[in-house]
């Protein structure tokens, strides 16, 4: 029984294709201006309902998924690690975060060239500071 379950896995892993490799090597650098054009969209499926979300969705789902991650990654990572200079609220929510994040990348062009972790946090940073 425990080689028949290792031969299984063995087979499901050597079969296994990732689907999405071509999206994730696609030139992304993680830039600013890519979160900002990851993070509208999102922010605009996020706030639609029923077939004009799935139209949303439909553009780039790769790159909301990847807005929605950086941006729960620097959250999480802040609330863990920078609680003395990242305070934000029980209450904050996904779209929130994101609104937060797409204000200060509009607010501040000029940083659009900064990598996307570095600018959420500085946004999280300037939008909910310790007192």
């Amino acid at each position: 029984m425990r080689w028949t379950c290792l031969l299984i896995v063995i087979l499901l892993l050597a079969t296994t294709r990732p689907t999405d490799v071509g999206q994730t090597t696609q030139g992304r650098n993680g830039s600013g201006h890519e979160l900002m054009q990851d993070c509208s969209l999102y922010f605009k499926f996020l706030g639609q309902t029923g077939a004009g979300r799935v139209d949303t969705f439909a553009e780039n789902p790769f790159g909301m998924g990847y807005c929605a991650g950086v941006v729960r990654g620097v959250v999480n990572f802040a609330n863990f690690f920078l609680s003395d200079t990242v305070c934000l609220p029980a209450s904050v929510t996904a779209a929130s975060a994101v609104w937060v994040i797409i204000r200060y990348l509009n607010d501040h062009p000029g940083l659009l060239h900064d990598t996307d972790t570095k600018l959420v946090l500085r946004a999280l940073q300037e939008a909910y500071p310790c007192r």
